[in-house]
């Protein structure tokens, strides 16, 4: 039989929290009930056992399990936002709990499935914290030279790794446009290409059938 220690239940309960185990009082109740019996014994209460190892008892209250369809919900609202889905960021950073939940068996395996399952390009996700201030340079350059539409609305959709990694490296856009040498006023007001009108000359318009009936 485990011996416990409020110092032991405490590193317990970070261990769970860490792995992505739903931590809200039913589930312990139901899953863990030594662990449960060992907090109340030491501290009183759950919540107590909970504030004692640095957890928001509140949020674990509304914590949910995770499902499938939430791991992938998680996935893709971090990407819309900009984030780093890169293992070590999401595991150790963003998110360790969905890492966790996305990892384990009866859900993906492994990160890899979880984020090609929520319809991401996972070596576009690799690719992301390869960059760095040169890196980040060139490939603006290349777009600005490739006539890409750079302002930002326009390159979140585009490529939004890029933008959120020139964001990290240079705290703005606008200074990432301008250590590449481009003038980012202009791309800021660059208006939308319109296609020219098409000039018609006079022997156009001497050749062309009349109207006109007789």
């Amino acid at each position: 039989m485990r011996k416990w220690s409020k110092d032991a239940i405490a590193e317990e309960i970070r261990k769970m929290h860490t792995e992505g185990v739903d931590l809200n009082y039913a589930m312990i109740a139901q899953e863990h009930v030594a662990l449960l019996r060992a907090a109340t014994r030491y501290f009183g209460s759950w919540r107590s056992a909970i504030e004692f190892a640095g957890l928001d008892y509140e949020a674990l209250r509304r914590y949910r399990s995770w499902s499938k369809e939430r791991i992938l919900e998680n996935i893709r609202e971090l990407h819309a936002s900009g984030e780093d889905l890169s293992w070590r960021n999401v595991s150790t950073v963003v998110a360790p709990q969905l890492a966790a939940a996305a990892t384990k068996h009866k859900h993906f395996g492994s990160w890899r499935g979880a984020v090609t399952a929520a319809g991401l390009d996972y070596s576009t996700i690799r690719r992301y914290r390869e960059w760095n201030e040169e890196t980040i340079k060139d490939q603006l350059r290349q777009f600005h030279a490739q006539g890409i539409d750079m302002n930002a609305k326009s390159m979140e959709e585009h490529d939004i790794t890029l933008i959120t990694a020139a964001r990290r490296r240079f705290d703005s856009w606008d200074k990432a446009l301008t250590a590449a040498g481009l003038n980012y006023r202009e791309i800021v007001l660059r208006k939308p290409f319109k296609r020219k009108k098409r000039e018609v000359t006079t022997d156009q318009v001497a050749s062309a059938p009349s109207s006109t009936k007789a």
